[in-house]
């Protein structure tokens, strides 16, 4: 699992993902929504990945 320096870049990888699709679906314009949502998305991944970091192994 990638450590904490590793969370940003994450985070910034799937926003940016995101906004080159709104991008491109809404014609050439950035597309607000689209970057939220990526925004969202990246920093959801990385709860999930500290939630799996911090459970107790079984």
């Amino acid at each position: 699992m990638p450590g904490r320096r590793w969370w940003l870049l994450i985070v910034l990888i799937e926003t940016l993902i995101f906004c080159t699709i709104g991008y491109n679906l809404n014609g050439g314009r950035p597309s607000v929504p689209w970057a939220l949502s990526g925004l969202g998305c990246g920093a959801l991944t990385v709860l999930v990945i500290i939630r799996a970091q911090t459970s107790p192994k079984k």
